[in-house]
């Protein structure tokens, strides 16, 4: 695939009608990027962190001497807790207890995305950052999820890892961060287009 990337300039023109005989060098201006569909691959991954929360996620990147590449995962939860923050022991800040069913659900996301940069010939490596979080919430007595601040973590995130290449194949291996506190482990295997 080609991307032409470039600019014009042209002489200023009185009349409107003169707007299609105006004379135009592209020769020092055009730029022509050329992007190689055999250095896109496409990723499928699995997550763990050291709660043991699977996630699900895929990665396209792109992979010369210097690319790029984005990430998301999850685990397919997406439901929305109360604006109700407790402890691990079911205590709020005011130190009262709730009423909990005894279930507890778990909510992952993350989305980074950042460089890549070829060491080896069939070696990758990446670096990046995003946004991810990790919500512990139990359920309450009457059906309402509430998040366990003690085992939550959500805000910036660090990413980075290897990429090995075995022609049409690769494996991934890298470890996602939440504030240095909440580690992910990842693993993906993925096939070039």
């Amino acid at each position: 695939m080609l991307l032409f990337v470039g600019s014009m300039s042209a002489q200023n023109v009185d009349n409107e009608d003169d707007y299609e005989n105006i004379p135009v060098d592209l020769s020092d201006t055009m730029m022509v990027v050329d992007i190689d569909a055999k250095h896109i691959y496409a990723l499928g991954e699995f997550g763990f962190t050291s709660y043991c929360d699977p996630t699900f996620g895929i990665t396209v990147a792109y992979m010369e001497t210097w690319g790029g590449y984005i990430t998301a995962h999850t685990n397919f939860n997406f439901h929305k807790p109360l604006e109700y923050h407790i402890n691990a022991d079911g205590i709020d800040e005011n130190g009262k207890h709730a009423f909990l069913s005894g279930n507890t659900e778990v909510s992952r996301l993350s989305i980074v995305g950042g460089a890549t940069h070829k060491l080896l010939p069939k070696l990758c490596v990446y670096a990046g950052g995003g946004y991810s979080w990790r919500r512990l919430m139990f359920e309450t007595a009457d059906g309402a999820l509430l998040v366990v601040d003690d085992n939550s973590k959500e805000g910036w995130t660090f990413d980075f890892g290897a990429i090995a290449n075995f022609d049409k194949f690769l494996v991934k291996f890298g470890i996602n961060t939440t504030k240095f506190q909440l580690a992910d482990f990842r693993i993906g295997l993925g096939y070039r287009f």
